[in-house]
């Protein structure tokens, strides 16, 4: 409790007394933290009392008491309130200043409940509780940035869930204080709470973000809040958050009508928002002479940070932040890529290839390359390519694939002898290689001979349990080329732009494939999870 004269009584006139002829300052480290979270956009810019307010209440949630906390910040270069209720009392609300002062009051009096505390007590531990918060709040935002490897998109997303998180407590009911006080707070200092926070955003994407909410709201659908979340690597990211829920599938023409695009294109790209209700991250293509190149050089850095633990690696393409994404060929465990001529299949191609080579031990598998069209002669010296070299002539692609059929019959046999159900369960003396299969022209094979559709059926049903991996690559595929047998057994799809939507539905079992742009960008459903977008390195 407070300390107070004999003949004073804790009652309005003392909560006035309290508060009146002060002000409030920050550390200097809570001064520069603010300063670095706006500049990396994780922050909007925000008055002092907003960013105290958004401190103490996140210091209050995440610690039990001061024995957590810093105790002797320096004072140096910090920021300054005018007064108590400009601190506390946010958007002019009567009597918000009283509920901060007996929260933060019951908060320091069970810190040490026989003490007797002062209005310079009272100060104190909100300064202290500013400054802790403070670092608090960075070291979630470098914890979050050290996960997602430095993308400050990513690491954005999951700093604001967690504040969202803490808001949500108190909109759910059963709150406490802290849950309250961070639902107040992130009021004006969140991105993704309610307005349209453009004024920090560069002057075309603000003027984009304008745009998007005009034709949204022309067309009658509300918005609550838009975001400009990044530039990405071709797109800007926009962060909408609708007033209720939003049919996108259904919008989509009508929007793209409202904003004088093309609706069959690639310009607009959708996906819902996690973490927030009615919420979706629209994405704008961006003028081809500003996109992002991914070179060979950062193809090259992105296999030397590799630090999963798959069985078989590789490097699949890179995400809209340009974070490369890897995937494990055993889990594939096969794939088809499909795609039109000269929309960049090969170049993706070899960069799965060359992350093969480079993610895995050279001594743990061969590669038997089929290439009648010279697409991968950069593998031509390669140390483990099976029978030493790439095979080119197509007439002898069948009897070829008639060998390796027969070799994967010897690995069944070498199972059932060691009553084991796939290569990793025999002992290390008897187990072989792996062997990875690339098939290019898939579709002009099968036409010249359809009989080479067996030994790859073949292949496909028996040989993962074997150590045995197919990459089919082929032009654009038909139903008459393309049996449903082969595809039922091709659980891992890539595709590439392609004209007709059917040849996207072949290729993915799904639409989608004929809006990518002709630049290496491509869709995948990896052993038939949900389509992702992804760009090609250029190798």
């Amino acid at each position: 409790m407070y300390e107070l004269d004999d003949d004073k009584i804790c009652n309005d006139k003392y909560w006035v007394t309290l508060t009146e002829n002060t002000h409030i300052k920050s550390s200097g480290e809570a001064a520069k933290i603010l300063k670095q979270l706006e500049s990396d956009g994780v922050l909007p810019k925000m008055q002092n009392h907003e960013w105290a307010r958004l401190c103490i209440a996140f210091c209050f949630a995440k610690t039990k008491n001061i024995k957590d906390w810093e105790q002797k910040p320096s004072m140096d270069g910090g920021l300054e309130i005018a007064s108590f209720n400009t601190c506390f009392n946010q958007n002019g609300k009567k009597g918000e200043e009283k509920f901060w002062l007996a929260y933060i009051s019951q908060r320091m009096f069970d810190e040490v409940p026989e003490r007797k505390f002062t209005k310079k007590h009272l100060f104190a531990y909100i300064q202290l509780a500013w400054h802790n918060g403070a670092k608090l709040l960075e070291g979630r935002y470098r914890k979050a940035l050290d996960y997602c490897d430095g993308n400050i998109v990513e690491a954005k997303k999951i700093f604001f869930d967690e504040l969202a998180g803490l808001a949500a407590q108190h909109r759910e009911g059963g709150s406490d204080g802290a849950a309250l006080a961070v639902s107040g707070s992130l009021h004006s200092s969140n991105p993704v709470s309610d307005g349209i926070d453009l004024k920090s955003s560069p002057a075309a994407n603000r003027e984009m973000g304008e745009k998007i909410v005009a034709a949204l709201q022309g067309i009658g659908k509300g918005v609550k809040v838009i975001t400009f979340l990044g530039q990405g690597v071709r797109y800007d990211s926009y962060l909408i958050q609708f007033i209720d829920y939003a049919d996108w599938d259904k919008l989509y023409d009508r929007f793209c009508s409202a904003m004088g695009i093309p609706k069959d294109s690639s310009i607009v790209r959708t996906e819902q928002y996690a973490g927030l209700p009615h919420a979706h991250e629209i994405k704008i293509l961006r003028h081809e002479n500003t996109w992002h190149k991914l070179e060979k050089t950062d193809f090259e850095s992105a296999l030397k940070q590799y630090r999963g633990d798959f069985l078989i690696p590789c490097c699949i393409g890179a995400d809209e932040n340009g974070k490369a994404v890897f995937a494990d060929l055993y889990e594939a465990p096969h794939i088809l890529v499909g795609g039109t001529t000269r929309m960049g299949k090969s170049v993706l191609v070899s960069s799965i290839m060359k992350s093969l080579f480079e993610l895995n031990r050279q001594d743990s598998f061969e590669a038997a390359i089929f290439d009648p069209a010279a697409n991968y002669s950069v593998f031509k010296t390669a140390p483990n390519l099976w029978q030493g070299e790439i095979h080119g002539e197509r007439s002898r692609f069948l009897s070829l694939l008639e060998n390796l059929v027969d070799e994967m019959n010897e690995r069944l046999a070498l199972l059932r002898e060691h009553d084991a159900e796939k290569i990793q369960h025999l002992p290390e003396e008897y187990r072989p290689k792996l062997l990875i299969i690339l098939l290019e022209e898939l579709a002009a094979l099968l036409d010249t001979d359809k009989n080479a559709e067996k030994p790859i059926i073949q292949m496909l049903q028996e040989g993962a349990k074997t150590g045995i991996h197919m990459i089919l690559v082929t032009q654009e595929p038909n139903s008459q080329t393309f049996s449903s047998k082969l595809l039922a057994n091709l659980p891992s799809r890539i595709a590439l732009r392609v004209v007709k939507p059917g040849s996207s539905r072949m290729i993915l079992g799904e639409g989608g494939a004929e809006y990518l742009t002709s630049k290496g960008d491509h869709l995948v459903k990896w052993n038939g999870s949900a389509a992702r977008f992804l760009h090609g390195y250029n190798v």
